[in-house]
């Protein structure tokens, strides 16, 4: 099943396809990417619920489309979706799948927080948080103009019969 919610901010972009998933990321993004991870884990445990694993090739998949954004390719928010789903699909089945976008302009010091303290203030967005998958994948990207662009996707494998 395919989710997914409005986003948490806008800005009008132009829109262009999107480009294949680069798994070409700075340090100080990966390094955000995983904070975003952590914070989203230390929140799901607060609330009995497990710890989504990371999975770094569907964070490159979350990463293009942040990427993608950045440079506006495409417009804030999940045109595209049903592609980044299939190549999601290439990597692991799901049974379901959903994504939450952000973007802003703090400092390296609050730019996960306040994406993060956003996305919880958003029940749609905290759905996906606090919703029953097992693995997630960060992308952020940074624009020229210093805006940091962020995709988290989250995905439910497929259980076995």
């Amino acid at each position: 099943m395919l989710r997914s919610w409005p986003i948490l901010l806008l800005l009008a972009c132009a829109s262009a396809a999107p480009s294949p998933p680069s798994p070409w990321a700075t340090p100080d993004e990966r390094s955000l990417e995983r904070d975003v991870s952590r914070l989203v884990n230390v929140h799901r445990i607060a609330r009995h619920l497990h710890a989504l694993a990371y999975d770094t090739a569907v964070a490159s998949v979350a990463r293009a489309h942040s990427a993608e954004m950045a440079k506006r390719h495409v417009s804030l928010g999940h045109d595209g979706f049903s592609a980044r789903a299939d190549q999601v699909e290439r990597i692991v089945a799901f049974s379901e799948i959903a994504e939450n976008v952000a973007l802003n302009d703090y400092g390296r010091d609050r730019t996960v927080r306040v994406a993060l303290d956003g996305w919880l203030k958003s029940p749609h967005h905290r759905e996906n948080i606090e919703g029953a998958f097992d693995i997630t994948g960060v992308g952020i990207a940074r624009s020229p103009n210093g805006t940091y662009y962020y995709t988290q996707i989250f995905v439910a494998r497929q259980q076995r019969p």
